[in-house]
C-alpha cells in the first residue's frame, strides 16, 4: 500500500521511520518548503516529494495519506484528501471540535473511504489486553482512575505547542492521552466535569487538573502540565484489586494486583508502537471498511466532545474559531 505524508515535523519522521522498518511503501511526502520535502524524501526513501499538499492528494499512486500538520489544519487537509479519493489517517487530535470530527467520518463514509484518528495507544496489544481484563472484571468493578502526563516546555517549545493560532495547548497536545485512556476504561457517559487550569502567555492551557465522574460512578482524576516533567503513569482501582500502568502513553506492560498477588503483563513493541495503528489502517482498508473496529468514529467523536467541553468550560477559544 502506497503511503503519502503531509506535514513533515517530528511525528511525521517517526511515522516514516516506522513505515521503512515495516517495509511499507512511503510513496510521497509534501511540505510547503520544497527543501524540507526533498530532505525528508531522501531520508526515508520516498519516491516523490511535493511542495504542495494538493498535488500529493491528487497523485493517483497514493493510496492513503497520513496528515501530520498542526491541529488547526487537520480538518481542512483531511477534507481535501478525502475529496481526492484518498484513505486518511489523521494525527491526534482528530480535529479541534466534535462537529468537524463527525463531518470527516460522514464524508469518508459517503466517499466509501477509510479514515482513522492516529491515537496510537488505542491499538497497542497491551491496551487490548487491558480492556479484556477490565471487561472480565478481574479487579472487580472499577471505582477510580488516576492518570498523569507532564511534559516540560520552555518558551521556545511553548510558541509551537501552545500556539493558539494553531490549535495548541497542553489539553489537545498531551492531555488527549490520559483522557482517552480514561475513556477506554470508564466509557463515555460523564455525569460531571470539574477542573482547575492555567492559561499561558500564548493563550492556551499549560496546566490542568480534571475530575470526571461517570454515570457508572467511576471517578477519574487527570493531571496535565507543560510546566514540569511527570511520570505518564496510571492507577486503576477496582473493588477486588488494582492495575498499575507505568507508562500509559507508551504502554508495553502493566501490573495487576488481586488479593495481594501481583501478575505482570508484558507486551514489548516490535518497532516503536506506531506499527499497530499502521497495520490496523491497512487491514481495515483491505477489508473495505470506512473506520477501525478497534477505535471507531463513536469513540473518536466522543473524545473530541470531551476535549471541547473541557476547554469551553475554561472559555478557551482558538482565534480561528467563530
Amino acid at each position: 500500500m502506497n503511503f503519502g505524508i503531509v506535514g513533515l515535523g517530528y511525528i511525521a519522521n517517526k511515522f516514516a521511520k516506522t513505515l521503512n522498518e515495516m517495509n511499507e511503501t512511503l510513496y510521497a511526502c509534501a511540505s510547503r518548503d520544497i527543501n524540507k520535502a526533498l530532505e525528508f524524501k531522501n531520508k526515508y526513501n520516498a519516491i516523490k516529494c511535493y511542495d504542495n499538499y494538493q498535488n500529493l492528494f491528487k497523485d493517483s499512486n497514493v493510496d492513503i495519506v497520513y496528515i501530520a500538520t498542526p491541529n488547526r489544519y487537520h480538518f481542512e487537509n483531511a477534507v481535501d484528501a478525502l475529496n481526492c479519493g484518498k484513505n486518511v489517517i489523521v494525527e491526534k487530535p482528530f480535529t479541534t471540535n466534535p462537529k468537524d470530527a463527525k463531518k470527516l467520518y460522514d464524508l469518508a463514509k459517503e466517499k466509501n473511504l477509510f479514515i482513522m484518528e492516529a491515537l496510537w495507544p488505542e491499538f497497542f496489544p497491551s491496551s487490548l489486553k487491558l480492556k479484556e481484563i477490565i471487561n472480565n472484571k478481574v479487579i472487580g468493578n472499577v471505582k477510580s482512575i488516576k492518570v498523569t502526563y507532564g511534559s516540560y516546555k520552555d518558551d521556545i517549545a511553548l510558541k509551537k505547542y501552545g500556539n493558539n493560532s494553531l490549535g495548541g495547548g497542553a489539553l489537545l497536545d498531551i492531555g488527549i492521552y490520559p483522557l482517552s485512556f480514561v475513556e477506554m476504561i470508564a466509557g463515555s457517559n460523564i455525569k460531571s466535569i470539574k477542573s482547575e487550569h492555567e492559561i499561558g502567555k500564548y493563550k492556551t492551557d499549560i496546566y490542568s487538573k480534571i475530575n470526571l465522574i461517570y454515570e457508572n460512578e467511576i471517578s477519574a482524576d487527570i493531571l496535565i502540565t507543560f510546566k514540569e516533567e511527570l511520570k505518564k503513569e496510571a492507577i486503576i482501582e477496582g473493588d477486588k484489586g488494582s492495575i498499575y500502568i507505568p507508562n500509559h502513553h507508551q504502554n508495553e506492560g502493566f501490573i495487576v494486583k488481586v488479593n495481594e498477588k501481583e501478575t505482570n503483563y508484558s507486551y514489548p513493541f516490535e518497532i516503536n508502537g506506531f506499527e499497530y495503528q499502521i497495520r490496523e489502517a491497512i487491514k481495515s482498508i483491505n477489508e473495505k471498511k470506512n473506520e477501525s473496529a478497534i477505535y471507531n468514529s463513536e469513540s473518536s467523536i466522543k473524545l473530541m466532545k470531551l476535549l471541547y467541553d473541557i476547554r469551553s468550560s475554561w472559555n478557551m477559544k482558538f482565534e480561528f474559531e467563530k
